[in-house]
């Protein structure tokens, strides 16, 4: 198999995987459709309402997350097929395979994304965003004999 056949065959896995959980959450019921199934005293709708408005707002950003990476991952599909795929946007250099291999729709190389990262969170150090991925690879990993043994079903971490 080609390495184009193979990241094309990781971005649409992970784009699988993105849109299963955005199709979950777009049919999971909201919090105001459950009404009337509890203690309707005026103290818990209060809280209920709460509740709801908790719920409604952690239920957007995630699904904008997962809106924005399902994207990313379409764009990085199109930059496949132009050949521009794996090349960073701000300098033009390669995009390291390790890198790609964690963000497969990663836009810049480590360096460049190190600087966007300063300039979007510049109270974060780069050496915090290191140990912050690598600590996100030690998750992925003691999670890959249980991603093995799932064979896909039911994930909705993508």
């Amino acid at each position: 198999m080609r390495i184009e056949d193979k990241i094309r065959k990781r971005l649409e896995l992970e784009l699988s995987r993105v849109s299963h959980a955005i199709e979950i959450l777009k049919k999971e019921p909201r919090a105001e459709e459950l009404e009337g199934l509890g203690d309707n005293t005026p103290l818990s709708e209060e809280v209920d309402a709460m509740v709801a408005v908790e719920d409604g707002e952690l239920r957007s950003a995630l699904l904008s997350r997962y809106l924005d990476r399902a994207a990313a991952l379409d764009e990085a599909r199109h930059r496949l097929d132009a050949g521009s795929y794996g090349i960073c946007v701000a300098c033009g250099k390669e995009i390291s395979p390790k890198r790609l291999g964690a963000v497969p729709e990663a836009l810049n190389c480590t360096r460049c994304q190190e600087e966007v990262e300063k300039l979007r969170h510049p109270e974060i150090h780069a050496h915090e965003w290191k140990r912050a991925e690598e600590t996100f690879r030690e998750r992925l990993a003691a999670e890959e004999p249980a991603r093995k043994g799932d064979h896909g079903r039911g994930n909705v971490t993508p």
